[in-house]
């Protein structure tokens, strides 16, 4: 039994070692010195702008009074996130001195609440509020539980085996943010930004250079997501994230 718990735990740190220096080879050789501003459509600085994935685990930044943000940093690719922003993509090696525009989503364009028809799939506790819905060839995996958190897989099937979402809340589980990894290494990127009651729910895609697609639907704390998946496949995964709602609050 210690033999095998000794196997366990081996695999475990290769996994983490490996992922830790695959995002080590994405950075750049050395740090930039990044400055820029951000500004709307009509030419106004937007104040508080998150300048994410700058691989500083010490410090966030945001944009200023006047819209100015400046730091260093190694990562390939920075987001500039807003909440009711459409989100902007800056490659470091072109940003310095940048002028970065945030689009604004419609005043009406809302994240919606779920209906009670209870034809939608999630998670009970731990914090969770997004549902999906129940469509053709997505299958649902039982929910899985730990002291801190419920998760659980939805998956197609397809000729290399199962390829699907890992849905999951809890205090320790998400930023809500897309990962590192996938931000870095996008040929293609988009986001939306939604604020429901003053947290910021993330919508983030992407393209990777071998053609594969990755996306994230995330809020602090719990997260719905894919990565490196084929085209055809991914399409079907996007349809059941794009039907995504909030769990209703019960009316008191």
């Amino acid at each position: 039994m210690a033999y095998m718990w000794k196997s366990v735990i081996g695999v475990i740190l290769v996994m983490v070692c490996i992922h830790a220096q695959a995002l080590q080879d994405l950075l750049l050789p050395q740090a930039r010195h990044i400055t820029g501003v951000v500004i709307d459509a009509g030419g106004k600085p937007v104040v508080d702008a998150r300048i994410d994935h700058t691989n500083d685990r010490q410090q966030g930044y945001q944009t200023d009074s006047e819209g100015r943000f400046e730091l260093d940093t190694r990562a390939p690719i920075l987001i500039v996130r807003k909440a009711g922003f459409r989100s902007e993509l800056v490659r470091t090696q072109e940003a310095t001195g940048s002028t970065v525009i945030l689009q604004k989503l419609s005043e009406n364009r809302g994240f919606p609440t779920c209906s009670n028809s209870g034809q939608y799939d999630g998670i009970d506790g731990w914090g969770a509020s997004f549902q999906f819905p129940r469509i053709l060839r997505v299958k649902a995996s039982r929910p899985a539980q730990d002291a801190d958190y419920g998760a659980r897989n939805y998956y197609v099937e397809t000729k290399q085996g199962p390829k699907g979402i890992t849905h999951g809340s809890g205090p320790l589980w998400s930023f809500g943010t897309p990962s590192d990894q996938d931000v870095w290494r996008s040929v293609k990127y988009e986001e939306a930004t939604y604020d429901v009651q003053g947290q910021m729910i993330i919508d983030a895609r992407g393209q990777l250079p071998n053609g594969n697609r990755w996306r994230s639907l995330g809020k602090f704390g719990e997260s719905a997501s894919y990565s490196n998946i084929d085209e055809t496949t991914a399409k079907i995964l996007d349809q059941f994230l794009d039907g995504a709602c909030l769990k209703s609050t019960p009316r008191r």
